[in-house]
């Protein structure tokens, strides 16, 4: 007799590259997902996923109204347990979740506040400590990240499970076969990110603008939403055409391509001012794509000086120069970076591993769960 596939209501933003894989990650390691999410404007698509937008009508009191809406979607379900993909701590949410559901959140980057300079108010640390404080299980996606969690009561620490993003190496790896590279060609430089101003494109720019002024020596290859920084990107862009000219932006690209995009760079720059774990450096270095990273939160396990890449301070623009001239000056370095990335992010982050320890807190949740609804009776939590 075939045991119940539990059913997992999975709430987190959509279209989202994280929801997209975990959803469908869950879905093929046999588990009943219903993604629940907010009401966008872009269609969504998500084979096997059932899937269910909330839409919150305007009423006097957002709160309950909200409240009410994600209520009624996640009844509908009726999960087994609820997956909050990110920690959504606000009044509504926790409003929103019937006792009796069993929780578990994966606490991402922006989140909690992990620098000391990032302002957190009373009342939003209340609402994150009584979410997380809600969850049978957490998982952090980097210990540094877990650290600072656990900073919020002293009954969380127990709770946390380090569950990095995980890299489907299957998917991200080495061009096949690698195409010949001129001499004199130009570096490739790739930034996957946004131009909001925490992900450092602005900086970014204007430390290669001086290479910039050689005629092909550099190729900058964005992909990601443009806006976000108050115009700045654009506007450094425009006042200097020579490095406009050196940009190839490849726009909003499907989760499918991303692959291939880092096929097409030779080196990649994370200078974000935060990040958890830092899962497009990952990606990169799996694809046997030297990294230069910010020295903050999870990069600092993915990037190691000469070994993996450079690391350099959030926002230190000549630093990050200086690494990038590196780079360009010895491939040689380049070359043995890459294939040490690869081996360390294989070893390190296999994507499998993550969606398996996942998969484990939810099924111990759901057990959980009913073993308190029932007075002892577990439900088979292992999946069809």
């Amino acid at each position: 007799m075939k045991s119940k596939r539990l059913r997992v209501a999975m709430v987190a933003f959509a279209p989202n590259h994280h929801t997209t894989r975990w959803s469908l990650a869950l879905q093929a390691a046999g588990f009943d997902v219903h993604l629940a999410f907010g009401q966008a404007d872009e269609e969504v698509q998500l084979p096997g996923v059932t899937l269910h937008p909330v839409r919150v009508p305007p009423r006097t009191v957002p709160v309950w109204s909200a409240a009410a809406a994600w209520h009624a979607v996640l009844d509908a379900i009726e999960p087994d347990v609820v997956y909050m993909q990110w920690l959504f701590a606000r009044p509504a949410m926790l409003i929103a979740l019937n006792p009796s559901w069993p929780l578990v959140v994966t606490v991402m980057g922006s989140d909690v506040r992990q620098e000391l300079n990032l302002e957190e108010s009373w009342l939003e640390r209340v609402w994150r400590t009584a979410l997380l404080l809600r969850a049978n299980a957490i998982t952090a996606v980097a210990q540094p990240l877990a650290d600072v969690i656990a900073t919020y009561h002293p009954e969380l620490a127990s709770r946390i499970t380090v569950v990095p993003f995980g890299v489907d190496t299957a998917a991200f790896h080495p061009s096949r076969p690698a195409p010949p590279r001129a001499a004199n060609a130009a570096l490739r430089i790739g930034h996957f990110k946004s131009d909001a101003e925490t992900y450092g494109r602005w900086e970014l720019l204007h430390a290669v603008e001086p290479l910039a002024t050689h005629a092909g020596r550099i190729e900058l290859h964005f992909a990601g939403r443009r806006g976000g920084d108050g115009g700045r990107v654009t506007a450094y862009l425009a006042a200097h055409p020579h490095l406009a000219r050196c940009v190839v932006d490849h726009g909003m690209v499907p989760v499918a391509s991303m692959p291939l995009l880092y096929h097409q760079i030779d080196l990649y720059i994370l200078n974000s001012f935060q990040e958890s774990f830092g899962v497009a450096a990952a990606e990169a270095l799996a694809s046997g794509v030297p990294v230069i990273g910010s020295d903050v939160g999870g990069v600092r396990a993915l990037v190691s000086n000469c070994e993996t890449g450079f690391l350099v301070p959030p926002g230190d623009i000549e630093a990050l120069r200086a690494g990038i001239l590196e780079m360009e000056a010895h491939p040689a370095l380049r070359a043995m970076c890459a294939g040490r990335g690869r081996e360390r992010v294989a070893t390190r982050y296999p994507w499998q591993r993550s969606v398996e320890d996942v998969a484990r807190l939810l099924r111990q949740a759901a057990a959980d769960g009913s073993r308190a609804q029932s007075g002892g009776y577990a439900m088979a939590a292992t999946a069809a």
